[in-house]
């Protein structure tokens, strides 16, 4: 079994300096990548299990310029994990995951993340 791979969640000068105080910066979150699950975590605001055969599809998406840090869709189905609006992916899940948003058990079905390295997450995947 590979090392697991991990990959950093991007920030922006900002929300580095915004997001450190409350526990939810860059020594608090991670995307690591094993051989059989993806591991994603921002501090105490999400935390997901994602067996790698629920993920269907997995693409670049344009930048998030009106989101950072943990939110949902009004459905509480869709996430985005991030802390600036560049390097998003979005992963599409089936079947759903289940993940914790703070306190509250949640289920994901699309999930999108904001990556240092978003091409080389991606490659990753694939391999």
């Amino acid at each position: 079994m590979a090392p697991p791979r991990t990959f950093p969640i991007r920030y922006s000068k900002l929300s580095r300096l915004f997001f450190a105080p409350l526990r939810l910066g860059a020594w608090h979150a991670k995307v690591e990548l094993t051989d059989d699950a993806l591991r994603v975590r921002m501090g105490w605001a999400f935390r997901a299990r994602i067996p790698r055969r629920s993920i269907r599809r997995a693409a670049l998406h344009r930048d998030v310029w009106w989101a950072i840090g943990v939110h949902s869709d009004r459905r509480f189905k869709s996430w985005l994990v991030n802390g600036s609006s560049k390097g998003i992916v979005f992963l599409d899940l089936l079947p759903p995951a289940k993940g914790r948003a703070g306190p509250f058990a949640v289920t994901i079905e699309r999930l999108g993340l904001g990556l240092e390295d978003p091409e080389g997450f991606l490659r990753e995947l694939q391999a």
